[in-house]
């Protein structure tokens, strides 16, 4: 008797998991919506991507183009992408399904999605906003340069856009809730007339044209059936209202996530989001518990479980054993500087193709010694001490986007050609500078138009634009730091977030 495609997705799922029992129990849970708490390392992508075939086989999702998933990141996002179209083809082999749409899923972060439907539905509001992807962005939270920008905007509506970013940066959901129309209002009659948007405003256009419009929402929650979100622990509060808006009594929801990894709540990512979101939503919650990251390293992965169970109950832990992780405690900064320089040329001695990573909190007097001795010694390093807050790293990303609107007003399609080109006008802007976080930037905005070219060449045009948009608007750079040639980097703590090194030290 032949096996059924059940049957033969389900043995292929089962070998891949190697009996990882939360996993599977993930994989094959007969709840419609889940709740899956994944910390780094413990299996979340390949968990994903098993769930996905699974549910194309059984069913579930009719058709690969009414799955939608969405992540806080647009990098991220077509990281999923990458991994999906090419993985799950591979489980649902032999099968008969037909394999060849995997590519038309839409794997977005919630401005990129937000885009796509402004551009479909957006002109209601202006007209410019069919051509959305042209329009410069703004940040609208520096009152003086938002004034300056636009033209005829008064300084009380200048004020108001900044205090709006400022509340959405609070978690403010009432102020930011009452005042969404005089927000939205302020942008169509004074931005986008003048080719303006504000990055705040392509979440809170697309929130009032669902609330004004229910015809439009009604389409998108009948055309996806099944809404699928990663690092939901980084979701703001006007992302959460696409969440929410998007689903209804019959969409299937898979929400993954991690709130010890919630680390934007400076700029807004909502407190205790997956408790709320588990019982607002009806989710069924699985815990990932398997961490193959420290799987040989059993100090680490005590250390690992010590923390979460602390997060838990701050008062009183459950901790069953002490994580007992050798510390090198020297006397004085240039003698940690010195251990620092000499774990890294140690390491590198031993495995020259590894890469080290030393992390620090910020900038200081040690982070400052430990450069001087690297120096010193003309030993070669990247400078990634970068925070969302240098003025330099923000200003550097607002040029990068502005020069790069500019091109694909006048050449639409992303091209190698306009990738030097931009690069270009960017090293030539900053020519005179010899700031060493410009410097590194500028080899890291390199770094990044290549990387496009070889790790997302799969992308659409509009894809590889809202990626490139992305990018700069979220100041994100810093997320390519691991694919310089450099074997030794210096960072910050904060940029290093989500990125992999075989070695790490922290001073």
């Amino acid at each position: 008797m032949s096996k059924s495609v059940i049957d033969i997705v389900k043995e292929k799922i089962v070998a891949r998991h190697q009996g990882d029992e939360k996993q599977l129990e993930v994989i094959f849970s007969p709840s419609s919506r889940l709740l899956v708490e994944a910390p780094a390392g413990y299996g979340k992508t390949n968990t994903m991507v098993s769930k996905i075939a699974y549910m194309i086989a059984t069913k579930q999702i009719p058709n690969p183009k009414r799955l939608l998933a969405l992540t806080f990141s647009v990098n991220a996002a077509y990281k999923i992408k990458k991994d999906v179209t090419q993985q799950v083809p591979l489980l649902l082999a032999d099968t008969g399904l037909d394999v060849a749409t995997f590519d038309k899923i839409l794997v977005s972060n919630y401005h990129g999605f937000s885009r796509s439907v402004l551009k479909k539905y957006g002109s209601v509001f202006h007209s410019n906003l069919k051509s959305i992807d042209t329009l410069q962005s703004i940040d609208d939270s520096d009152v003086k340069r938002t004034q300056t920008t636009v033209k005829g905007l008064s300084y009380e509506d200048a004020f108001f856009l900044s205090e709006f970013c400022d509340a959405l940066k609070k978690g403010n959901a009432t102020y930011l809730e009452t005042n969404l129309e005089k927000y939205c209002a302020v942008i169509i009659k004074h931005l986008l007339p003048q080719g303006f948007i504000s990055y705040n405003a392509i979440l809170t256009l697309t929130q009032l044209l669902f609330k004004k419009h229910p015809n439009v929402i009604e389409f998108y929650t009948k055309y996806y059936s099944t809404l699928l979100v990663d690092e939901y622990q980084d979701t703001n509060i006007l992302s959460f209202e696409i969440v929410k808006s998007l689903i209804t009594a019959e969409t299937k929801v898979i929400l993954l996530g991690d709130s010890l990894q919630r680390i934007y709540g400076f700029i807004g990512a909502v407190e205790n989001l997956l408790s709320i979101s588990q019982h607002q939503f009806g989710l069924t919650k699985i815990e990932l518990s398997k961490n193959y990251r420290f799987a040989s390293n059993p100090e680490m992965l005590r250390l690992d479980n010590n923390i979460r169970r602390n997060a838990e109950n701050t008062s009183k832990p459950e901790i069953k054993e002490d994580a007992i992780i050798k510390l090198n405690i020297t006397d004085t900064q240039s003698d940690e500087a010195l251990h620092v320089v000499k774990l890294s040329l140690a390491a590198l001695k031993k495995y020259p193709e590894s890469k080290v990573a030393i992390l620090v909190k910020q900038r200081g007097q040690n982070v400052s010694s430990i450069i001087e001795t690297f120096e010193h010694n003309k030993i070669p390093y990247f400078y990634g001490l970068f925070t969302d807050e240098d003025t330099n790293y923000l200003s550097f990303h607002r040029k990068c986007l502005y020069e790069f609107i500019e091109l694909i007003r006048i050449k639409e399609t992303i091209t190698k050609k306009l990738a030097k080109e931009h690069v270009s006008l960017i090293s030539k802007h900053y020519s005179e500078s010899s700031d060493s976080l410009i410097e590194a930037l500028i080899s890291l905005l390199d770094i990044f138009w290549n990387k496009l070219f070889l790790d997302f060449s799969f992308l659409s045009n509009e894809e590889k634009t809202n990626l490139i948009k992305d990018t700069f608007e979220h100041n994100g750079l810093k997320q390519y730091i691991e694919f310089i040639s450099t074997n030794i980097v210096i960072s910050t703590v904060h940029a290093a977030k989500g990125l992999e090194w075989d070695y790490v030290i922290l001073p």
